[in-house]
């Protein structure tokens, strides 16, 4: 990016131009003015030879000598010169002039023609071109002292112009450097934008928004991070020390059975834990990582985890309702341990003896799968809560209070969301996904 004063392009291009335009009227003025001058002065001198030739004689003619002598006409006859101090210019015999007979020649800076009168006396005629040299030369050096002058006034003026009208870029400038210096609120809104600074000072606002957001989604993220680490290490310290405990017990005592056996089955049951948490660990650091593929049926999803829970809670009233076409675009391996995890957990709060609702339906470009239960429910001031990672409402209940954490993380993968809806009894939590390009509009919502 070329970073050169723009007031200086902007001052010397316009100068540019207009010395440009200076020398082109000048050289023109000059040329016609010089081309006037010379056929002036060529007319002169034809004049005086048509006036000359029409009296007829050299000896009659010298009368007018003086009088073309006024007019800067020399007038020489058969060689030898004459001038005399004034006389009236003779006028043309009755017949009226005649063309010379012969071309004006030039000689340097004389212009000079030859004239054959009656008599057979040969006139010669001479003018100078210095008079118009010197004219030319005056005129030259008039229009130069105007250009200049025109030329110093135009810049006094374009720089104060260009001054005024860069003055934006200046405040533009000013506001970036107190930007930098922490005043991270501070924003230039421009009165228009429909301008080209006026759109620079918007587009620079919102570059300073996306900035700023982007600060603070950091801050959040890291803050999360930090927090994340904590609890995920506070959470494995309980598994692992607790076999530790136990793999100790066994190898320093070696219990008889029957507490060999309890040892043992304690060692099984903390293993199993330490692993369901490492994969819940694993799964939650990979979702960003995990690309959204094809078009996935939610209702093709929810169907084999519908009849799944059914045969695992034979005494539990499970449903389903969906339409026709639940299709949004999205990685079906996510999509499933979202949906999985919302009936598990709908069926662990119902003790697998109460009811469990699964209902897909479009709304508004998104498609809407909601899970709701008859069981305890989950407290007004809870409902949020219960997204962040290793909250758990019931320590008692198995889990480490992930679930609900990734579910809500790959929905936001989706561009939609995970929340937990406001119920009168029971529990209710409603993903939303945006439809996928090109599905049909909503159709009759039908139990399964």
């Amino acid at each position: 990016m070329k970073t050169g004063s723009l007031r200086a392009r902007v001052i010397v291009g316009t100068l540019a131009l207009l010395a440009v335009v200076l020398a082109a009227v000048i050289t023109t003025v000059t040329l016609v003015y010089r081309a006037r001058l010379d056929d002036d002065l060529r007319s002169r001198l034809t004049a005086a030879a048509v006036a000359v030739d029409s009296v007829g004689s050299a000896g009659e003619a010298k009368a007018l000598v003086p009088g073309l002598a006024l007019e800067g006409i020399a007038v020489d006859f058969g060689g030898s010169r004459a001038s005399s101090a004034a006389a009236p210019l003779a006028t043309p015999s009755k017949g009226g002039p005649r063309k010379p007979n012969a071309p004006i020649r030039q000689h340097g800076s004389l212009l000079t023609f030859r004239e054959t009168l009656a008599d057979g006396t040969t006139a010669s005629f001479t003018a100078s071109r210095a008079s118009v040299d010197r004219t030319v030369r005056n005129l030259l050096l008039v229009e130069l002292l105007v250009a200049a002058g025109a030329l110093a006034l135009a810049g006094l003026l374009v720089f104060q112009v260009t001054r005024a009208a860069l003055r934006p870029l200046d405040t533009i400038v000013e506001t970036a450097t107190q930007i930098a210096h922490g005043d991270t609120k501070l924003r230039l809104e421009p009165r228009r934008t429909d301008t080209e600074l006026g759109s620079l000072a918007a587009a620079f606002d919102r570059m300073l928004d996306g900035l700023e957001a982007a600060i603070e989604e950091a801050r959040a993220s890291d803050a999360s991070t930090r927090r994340f680490l904590a609890d995920a290490s506070h959470e494995l310290r309980t598994p692992i020390a607790a076999l530790q405990a136990s793999v100790e017990t066994l190898l320093r005592e070696q219990p008889e059975r029957p507490e060999r056996d309890r040892l043992e089955a304690a060692v099984a049951r903390d293993t199993e834990r330490l692993g369901r948490l490492v994969d819940d660990l694993l799964g939650l650091a990979r979702l960003e990582a995990r690309p959204l593929r094809a078009p996935v049926d939610l209702a093709a999803v929810a169907r084999p985890l519908v009849d799944e829970a059914r045969a695992r809670a034979p005494d539990a009233e499970i449903t389903l309702g969906t339409n026709d076409d639940t299709t949004v675009q999205g990685d079906p391996d996510a999509l499933e341990r979202v949906l999985r995890n919302l009936i598990d957990n709908a069926l662990a709060a119902v003790q697998s003896a109460g009811r469990v609702d699964v209902r897909l339906r479009r709304v508004d470009g998104y498609v809407q799968a909601c899970v709701a239960d008859d069981g305890p429910g989950v407290p007004g001031d809870q409902r949020e809560r219960i997204f962040e990672r290793f909250v758990r409402l019931d320590p008692s209940k198995p889990g480490h209070g992930l679930g609900l954490a990734i579910a809500r993380r790959i929905a936001q993968q989706h561009h939609g969301d995970l929340t937990c809806d406001a119920t009168r009894g029971g529990a209710s939590f409603t993903l939303s996904l945006p439809t996928a390009p090109g599905s049909p509009r909503q159709t009759t919502v039908s139990p399964v």
